[in-house]
């Protein structure tokens, strides 16, 4: 009998049944291969899915501080508290669906995948007015429509793309 939360390595005690392949026994966990239908998230399924979860985090953050915001003397004196704190609270909505998404797309779920370039290509066209509405070359606009734009090839070719075509397909 083993203590609460000690590993064990019987597959009886984790509760799991044993099976014998080629003279060895293996637990059903384990036994699993891209054979039995499981698929393995391609690399570059993966690099996307951490830049998602990372600008989810960044969002929710922005969001907080945005409401913060709300107590800038400015901001009060000119009456638009209400206004920043619903903004804030949008944004920080917004970055939990952004994590929601990222999620879904290390789950090759190909509706969250439509969604997230959806975004992605909003966020292309928002650079886009901010490079053509500025009097200087915003770098920082052009270099985010680019990782932007590579990030939505990553999505809908090569191995990504086989990664969210349905089993049998």
């Amino acid at each position: 009998m083993t203590q609460a939360g000690a590993s064990t390595d019987r597959p009886a005690e984790r509760g799991e049944d044993a099976i014998a392949v080629a003279g060895s026994a293996q637990t059903l966990g384990s036994a699993l291969t891209p054979a039995d239908g499981r698929r393995h998230r391609p690399v570059e399924v993966t690099v996307v899915v951490v830049l998602t979860y990372a600008v989810g985090v960044l969002t929710l953050l922005f969001g907080i501080v945005f409401i913060l915001l709300r107590y800038d003397a400015d901001i009060q004196s000119e009456g638009l508290a209400f206004g920043v704190t619903l903004g804030g609270a949008i944004t920080i909505l917004f970055g939990f669906f952004t994590l929601a998404l990222a999620s879904l797309i290390s789950r090759a779920d190909r509706v969250a995948r439509i969604i997230l370039t959806v975004i992605l290509a909003l966020n292309i066209v928002w650079d886009v007015l901010i490079v053509v509405g500025s009097d200087a070359i915003d770098l920082g606009a052009i270099i985010d429509a680019v990782l932007v734009a590579v990030v939505i090839a990553v999505l809908w070719f090569g191995r990504a793309a086989r990664f969210f075509r349905r089993p049998g397909a």
